[in-house]
């Protein structure tokens, strides 16, 4: 390949990867913003409560959903590559998906009780959550096929059509004075509706025909997403683990002032995740070419965490500005809580890198270990420093966590992957 042609090659992946990441920035821009218009018409502690109720939600998905996403789109774009079909993985992906939903229901209601308690919510606003379950289920779901079928940017496109129907919504609840918490969560299972209306007409399904559940595939996929639920709790647990320490701790109003940082805090870091989603395909086909992958490493990460820092050093400056005139006093402590976790984007931007590598060589193991230590550390620090500083001892556990990820992350790969590229 000529210079001209490599570097006509490279523009082409650049407009490509910030139409990707541009959509579906946007898209999680609008569903991260949300929440934060929910908490300005809410006092603290019932945000307190919406906060407890979402975590109820996504820790369903995360055991019976998110899990078999990653798998789906490595194993499928692998099938792809070598059959030119993906009718083996869609037909197993299509099953686990029919089981969670089932699974789902059983488990709601047998657990109502301390669901309920947990978030200091009615029964009725259980039944609410859980359609906003079912419509964040249905997202996940239509955006990973198009990811798997490497339609990158209309993944993105189904990202922004539910995050912005969702944000709509709220914003005319906000209007007509209508905010509650089975409102908003009704928002959700409107805009998956309208997702799914709008690009259901779009998915080539002669790629997923015959349905056939084939056994090998089956028990690739049972085995690939095994880890994958350790690896996706133990990531939901470091992101909303805090908040079982400080509802043990401190009063709904505290949980509400930290889940405003947080919320924000989340937003930043969302970039970050698109990344793993947009270069998993890429890395998993490409993951043994030395030359793809010193480009990957040593080309397109620095000057992207690059750019990144120097949008969070913007926010950081800025922070109080923002958000003081919003929420004045009711949340006057979101600022301080917020720079501190801003430490942890900037870790966790660097060490994202590393995650679509470890995917692509199955490196299972490795992955679920940093994901516990990372656990261990962010749950253990939050025990001993919440009693004494509260929410900012949970926003420093949050940080020192991300800490030793990163570190574990870049051991690995020298000691695992450098020689090689080198």
């Amino acid at each position: 390949m000529s210079r001209l042609q490599t570097i006509i090659h490279e523009i082409q992946q650049g407009k490509t990867l910030v139409a990707f990441l541009g959509l579906r920035m946007l898209g999680e821009g609008l569903t991260t913003v949300g929440p934060l218009v929910v908490a300005s018409r809410l006092s603290p502690a019932t945000f307190g409560s919406y906060t407890l109720a979402k975590m109820v939600l996504f820790l369903f998905l995360a055991l019976l959903v998110t899990p078999s996403q990653t798998p789906f789109i490595v194993l499928a774009s692998q099938e792809r590559q070598r059959d030119g079909t993906m009718n083996k993985t869609f037909s197993v992906q299509l099953a686990f998906f029919a089981a969670a939903l089932i699974l789902f229901v059983l488990l709601t209601v047998a657990l109502r009780g301390p669901l309920t308690a947990f978030a200091e919510i009615g029964p009725t606003d259980l039944l609410f959550v859980s359609g906003g379950f079912i419509g964040i289920a249905v997202k996940i779901f239509l955006s990973s096929i198009f990811m798997a079928t490497d339609r990158r940017v209309t993944s993105s496109l189904v990202e922004l059509v539910f995050g912005a129907s969702n944000f709509l919504g709220i914003i005319l609840l906000s209007l007509a004075g209508r905010i509650t918490l089975q409102t908003v969560f009704a928002t959700y299972l409107a805009a998956s509706a309208l997702t799914v209306v709008l690009f259901a007409g779009s998915i080539d399904f002669r790629a997923f025909r015959p349905l056939v559940l084939d056994r090998a595939c089956l028990r690739e996929m049972l085995a690939f997403t095994k880890w994958a639920v350790v690896a996706v709790v133990s990531v939901y647990f470091i992101n909303s683990g805090d908040n079982l320490v400080l509802r043990y701790f401190v009063s709904m109003e505290e949980i509400g002032v930290y889940n405003l940082a947080y919320q924000v805090f989340k937003g930043v870091a969302t970039p970050a995740l698109m990344l793993n989603a947009y270069f998993l395909p890429f890395v998993s086909q490409h993951v043994d070419t030395a030359e793809k992958m010193r480009i990957y490493l040593f080309n397109k990460r620095p000057k992207i965490v690059a750019l990144g820092v120097a949008c969070i050093a913007l926010l950081f400056t800025f922070a109080p500005s923002v958000l003081e005139p919003i929420y004045g006093d009711r949340y006057a402590e979101t600022v301080v809580l917020l720079r501190v976790l801003l430490v942890g984007c900037v870790l966790a931007l660097y060490g994202i890198f590393y995650e679509p590598i470890l995917c692509a060589r199955k490196a299972y193991s490795f992955a679920q270990a940093v994901n516990i230590a990372q656990l261990s550390v962010n749950l253990g620090l939050d025990i001993l420093l919440v009693p004494r500083w509260g929410a900012l001892g949970a926003a420093m556990g949050t940080v020192l966590g991300y800490l030793v990820r990163t570190l574990a992350m870049e051991l690995y790969f020298r000691m695992k992957l450098k020689r090689a590229l080198d």
